[in-house]
């Protein structure tokens, strides 16, 4: 061989080899994986339950027609032995009065029932009568507020002359067993006065 190319291939081989060094490829870095976030839409907020307050039991009043009582000129069945026996039926009064048939005096009555309040009267101011219940405690003194109170009017052929009433009303189912005071009353439209009442005394359970 030429001694000029024996020196020159070793050089040559040489520079190939760096070469084919320096042509490697780079690796591709792989990427990092990313923590993708997902967008959520927040919750209604539910709705919350509201306290509701039950009513207190009170008592309510429904006045109905006197049973099987005729207006008319003839009295009610039993008229000559009620409370207002004193009074001629369909005849003018003597005097201003009012009365009670039921309740009876001492009648039980269980509290969340209904009591009837039914009697008569005469001599009122556009026949008008006010009817309470108030309780009363073991030593005789009566409440000072009202279980009940309503007005009503009673029913007569004429005016001045006797007539019935009634009323009945639901009692308060809460309570403690006590006695109660029925009143029935009427006043002069001048001066406000109490002109005739008439009470009675029941145990209510």
């Amino acid at each position: 061989m030429h001694p000029i190319l024996r020196l020159a291939v070793p050089v040559i081989a040489t520079v190939l080899l760096i070469a084919c060094d320096n042509e490697q490829p780079t690796p591709t870095p792989t990427p990092s994986p990313t923590a993708s976030v997902i967008a959520t839409a927040p919750l209604p907020p539910t709705a919350s339950a509201m306290a509701t307050t039950s009513p207190t039991a009170t008592a309510t009043q429904t006045p109905t027609a006197f049973p099987t009582a005729p207006a008319g000129p003839t009295p009610p069945a039993g008229y000559a032995a009620s409370c207002a026996s004193a009074f001629p039926w369909a005849k003018q009064v003597t005097r201003p009065f009012v009365c009670f048939e039921e309740p009876k005096a001492g009648a039980v009555v269980s509290r969340g029932n209904v009591l009837t309040v039914r009697g008569y009267a005469g001599g009122s101011f556009e026949n008008n009568v006010v009817v309470e219940v108030r309780t009363v405690n073991a030593s005789g003194v009566m409440a000072s507020g009202t279980m009940f109170k309503m007005p009503t009017t009673y029913v007569a052929p004429d005016a001045g002359m006797p007539g019935f009433w009634q009323l009945t009303f639901t009692l308060p189912a809460s309570g403690q067993p006590s006695n109660a005071r029925v009143i029935a009353y009427f006043e002069s439209p001048r001066d406000g006065s109490r002109v005739a009442e008439a009470s009675v005394d029941i145990a209510l359970k």
